[in-house]
């Protein structure tokens, strides 16, 4: 059973369609910015339909910050944020390198 985590990805459509999946057991989605979250589900409630899905655990904060803090938790990392450039490209890629599982 797979656990995911979502970075971003606020309207919930990413959530919507990973719920479908049936080898994901869990959920972890992290959205910087709680007013999405709230607009998603009065506008768009189709795609924020996927953020009321019990598999799915919502934590409103910095995603960067969680995945610093949750080392080798995922089996799945998808990041539904804006493009990162620059350096800010080598911060993404190591912290979900730290935050996804390891298999030997």
């Amino acid at each position: 059973m797979l656990q995911v985590l979502i970075v971003g990805g606020g309207d919930g459509g990413v959530a919507r369609e990973v719920a479908k999946h049936p080898d994901v057991e869990s959920i972890v989605q992290v959205e910087i910015d709680s007013h999405v979250l709230e607009v998603s589900k009065k506008f768009l409630p189709f795609m924020g339909a996927g953020l009321t899905n019990p598999k799915l655990t919502l934590h409103v904060g910095d995603g960067f910050r969680f995945m610093a803090k949750h080392r080798q938790e995922f089996d799945v990392i998808i990041t539904d944020s804006s493009d990162p450039i620059g350096m800010y490209v080598i911060s993404v890629v190591l912290l979900c390198m730290y935050a996804v599982k390891v298999y030997p």
